[in-house]
């Protein structure tokens, strides 16, 4: 049998010591185990408040000293997206296909130049003291953004020759066959059997035809302006005369209207979280910018005036694109081989003719015909070459797509506007204007990779 060892008694004092010593350690331990803890928080949460600066109030733009924050920015991204989505046919639930995301990158640059541009229309309507109501902005909306269901049958004319009075004599037979077609249908607007043997004995629309016509829902800009225009004007049920569009002869019949906010647009648009009330925001600025648009045609440059004739030389600018450090080089020393030329003198459409990248004026020695002030909507390249002297080259003009120089090969001060310059003026009128508002304001862009971004 084993013996039993008494182990010695604790006094009451060495108990009490004892007692104590594991309490110091016990808070030791509490201690650490709190300072690590609250550390780790805090470090989440700065993490988390560092993060949510830079996503949503770290600054995106200033324009004159005012910040417009990142999440604005992302407002408008989103939107945007969605803009992308509708009008590239991108299927819900491919949104994030990597097939698409170079094009879609690209909208990330359009939606910061549209907080400028918002921005810049907005001072100068309250410069103006010009107001958009409520109610021109719900009649845009609905023209806009609403839907039409329509089907046609639609008559091209065919020329037996080349001739003027070839294409007249066709024309002429178009028109009377469609006003024929016409007549039948007004008679009985709504027999889909005679629908469907006109479409398919006379139309020369090959995706309607077999159709009855029948065009299904669409929105505004998906058809020609002459056809859209003849539907806004007509009533459910009606069958409208021969409509003239490039392509022919429309006999049009309207058949239903869509909603705005049932049309694909919106629905799309709601399902990311944009409502009416954005979708009526951004209307607000098309006003707006239609708006100027016509006040800006009509300060638009008159005849005769400064004209300068121009040829240029024109190549893509380096950068860097899929890792191709060789591309890049070969463009730069394009461009440093262009420049070389142009100090030692050689001539420049020769110069042109070699290394001009324009196929369409390369070989004319970089002709590019007469411009007047409007025509050229770089303010600071228009400001460059009128002040060059005839027989001047400019210095080198880059920016992210390309590198160009200019020679000024005549000037005239008074010389009159031909119809296709009135017509680029005209179009160009709103874009000339809006650079000269950019001009006349500090723009600084800050989100990462559009920093340069003019």
């Amino acid at each position: 049998m084993a013996r039993r060892i008494s182990l010695p008694r604790l006094t009451q004092r060495q108990r009490m010591a004892r007692w104590q010593r594991e309490r110091r350690q016990q808070a030791i331990i509490v201690t650490v185990f709190s300072g690590v803890l609250f550390f780790t928080l805090g470090l989440v949460a700065w993490a988390a408040t560092e993060r949510f600066y830079t996503e949503n109030l770290a600054p995106a733009l200033t324009i004159d000293g005012r910040v417009f924050p990142m999440r604005d920015y992302k407002r408008e991204v989103g939107y945007q997206y969605v803009r992308f989505y509708i009008d590239y046919g991108v299927p819900p639930g491919y949104e994030n296909d990597p097939q698409i995301a170079q094009q879609k990158a690209s909208y990330d640059a359009t939606a910061l130049d549209q907080l400028v541009e918002h921005n810049l229309l907005d001072t100068s309507a309250k410069a103006d003291g010009f107001v958009v109501t409520p109610d021109q902005i719900q009649d845009r909306y609905v023209a806009d953004f609403g839907e039409y269901h329509t089907r046609h049958v639609l008559i091209t004319p065919k020329p037996l020759g080349d001739g003027a009075d070839a294409k007249t004599a066709a024309d002429n037979v178009a028109l009377a066959k469609a006003r024929a077609v016409a007549d039948q249908l007004h008679q009985s607007p709504n027999d889909q059997t005679l629908w469907n043997t006109l479409a398919q004995q006379y139309s020369d629309d090959p995706g309607s035809a077999a159709s009855g016509g029948d065009l299904g829902f669409v929105g505004k800009g998906q058809f020609v302006k002459e056809y859209e225009d003849a539907v806004r004007g007509m009533s459910i049920g009606q069958v409208s005369d021969p409509v003239k569009s490039q392509y022919g002869y429309h006999v049009i019949q309207l058949l239903e209207l869509r909603a705005p906010d049932q049309s694909v647009f919106a629905q799309r648009a709601t399902k990311y979280g944009y409502g009416a009330d954005v979708i009526k925001e951004h209307v607000r600025y098309d006003i707006l910018r239609d708006e100027y648009t016509k006040r800006a045609q009509a300060q638009s440059v008159q005849s005769p005036t400064d004209q300068v004739h121009l040829a240029w030389v024109a190549v893509a600018s380096p950068k860097v694109s899929g890792g191709d450090f060789q591309a890049f080089t070969d463009q730069l020393k394009k461009v440093s081989d262009v420049q070389k030329a142009l100090d030692d003198g050689k001539d420049f459409a020769e110069i042109a003719k070699q290394y001009s990248e324009d196929t369409a004026t390369s070989d004319k020695g970089g002709d590019l015909g007469w411009f007047a002030r409007g025509m050229i909507t770089k303010l600071d390249i228009e400001k460059d070459v009128f002040a060059l002297d005839a027989g001047k080259v400019s210095a080198q003009k880059s920016d992210q797509s390309q590198t160009v120089w200019y020679k000024v090969l005549e000037k005239d001060p008074s010389r009159a506007l031909d119809d296709d310059q009135k017509k680029k003026i005209s179009d160009h009128a709103y874009d000339y204007w809006f650079q000269g508002q950019k001009k006349a304001h500090q723009i600084q862009k800050l989100v990462p990779g559009h920093e340069l971004d003019t």
